[in-house]
């Protein structure tokens, strides 16, 4: 799975069959997806060409064989997909924050757009083996976790036989 970063919050998420668009906005280039999730109500939908689906609401979706749940966190939505069996969490951190890691389960892979400070102990809560941070507070949040030296890089490629025992965190910037 190959994740890649376009402005400050806008993310492309391509799996073997499926390739996701998250939070598009109108300062990015146009690229394909086959769908769009938002975690943001300011996003540009226009700059996604040929997607087939906006999904911006709690629920269960599957688009070429990939399955999407959504659950709700107070006015955010919280999002897990399966991509190439591995679990991922897609979330902003102001929305993790209010919810209980037993609401979303357990994901190997977190991608958070760290728009606001987020507690420690909600990460480690869920166990992940690798956490991907995005957005205006990404280097305060790879701080608290301890990972001062996060890898910062505009593209990451993650693999389930690739994936470290112990907690990484790495950037999108």
């Amino acid at each position: 799975m190959d994740i890649q970063i376009f402005g400050t919050d806008s993310l492309k998420i391509k799996s073997k069959k499926t390739t996701l668009a998250i939070d598009p906005k109108s300062s990015i280039q146009k690229f394909e997806a086959d769908a769009i999730i938002l975690l943001d109500k300011n996003s540009d939908t226009s700059r996604i060409n040929d997607f087939r689906v906006v999904i911006n609401a709690a629920g269960e979706y599957e688009i070429n064989g990939l399955k999407i749940s959504g659950v709700t966190s107070e006015s955010d939505t919280i999002f897990t997909v399966i991509p190439e069996n591995v679990p991922t969490l897609i979330a902003k951190a102001s929305s993790l924050e209010k919810t209980s890691a037993e609401k979303v389960g357990e994901c190997k892979i977190l991608i958070i757009n760290a728009d606001s400070d987020l507690n420690q102990g909600r990460i480690t809560a869920m166990e992940p083996n690798v956490v991907i941070l995005y957005g205006e507070k990404a280097k305060d949040v790879a701080k608290n976790l301890g990972k001062e030296s996060a890898a910062v890089s505009s593209k990451i490629t993650v693999a389930e036989d690739k994936l470290p025992e112990e907690m990484d965190v790495m950037i999108l910037a």
